[in-house]
């Protein structure tokens, strides 16, 4: 097991896309040879990301030291909201992923003070991070809070829930597995649904396609913020079915 708090930051500026041969070793070889590599809190350097799905259950597991569900967070700021889900699920493997280096420290301070063990962070984008890092029916759950909704439309390419990505993370969620989003912005919300529908994977178990933010889901400071400013937040959860 890694030292508490281990902050994974796969990602410093740009992917190593090399393939060197750092995954040819045995389980434990690249255990050993990983947990030496990351011996640092912050990790300010490339890793080699998995070439198959097998490599990539090695490469979590040398991480997290257990096989537990995997849920990741796309954009998880500071981490206000992630560490609270790892305190309160211990029994579940979280992965934030977060591009801006202040906000990647303060999530890792986070950690390192409650000494959390099932919670890392990817530094860097998180579209490259699904492509490069995961594998087929590997996620539980995707939590994507507050994405950017570039409201001018001629920015809307800039959007992160389109029907490309969606597509991407349905290959990644176990059977059953969510999407789980919030916004606040109304027509970035019925877009969302409707980029799913065009997917057709997913099932929504709300009338709507949404409802509002539940009252007993985890918060997040942003959520606060937009409370405080009289906005209503809406909640939308997609479940992959069965294939």
């Amino acid at each position: 097991m890694f030292q508490h708090g281990l902050i994974l930051s796969l990602l410093f500026g740009e992917i190593n896309s090399k393939r060197e041969k750092i995954f040819s070793c045995t389980p434990y070889e690249c255990y050993i040879a990983l947990s030496r590599a990351m011996d640092s809190l912050f990790l300010l350097t490339d890793t080699i990301p998995p070439e198959n799905r097998d490599q990539m259950w090695v490469f979590f597991h040398s991480i997290f030291g257990n096989d537990n569900p995997l849920v990741v967070e796309i954009g998880s700021g500071n981490g206000h909201f992630l560490v609270e889900c790892a305190m309160s699920n211990p029994l579940k493997n979280y992965i934030g992923t977060e591009s801006l280096h202040g906000r990647a420290q303060k999530f890792c301070e986070k950690i390192k003070k409650r000494s959390l063990r099932n919670i890392v962070v990817f530094r860097g984008d998180a579209r490259q991070f699904v492509w490069e890092y995961l594998f087929e029916r590997c996620v539980y759950e995707f939590i994507i809070l507050f994405p950017d909704p570039w409201p001018k439309k001629r920015h809307h390419k800039h959007r992160l829930l389109t029907e490309p990505f969606i597509r991407m993370m349905e290959t990644r969620l176990v059977d059953n597995g969510a999407v789980s989003v919030a916004t606040d912005h109304e027509e970035y919300r019925d877009r969302i649904i409707h980029e799913f529908r065009k997917v057709g994977a997913f099932t929504n178990p709300y009338t709507e396609g949404y409802t509002l933010y539940p009252p007993d889901y985890p918060k997040t400071l942003f959520e606060k913020k937009l409370r405080e400013r009289g906005k209503n937040i809406y909640f939308m959860k997609f479940k992959k079915e069965r294939s």
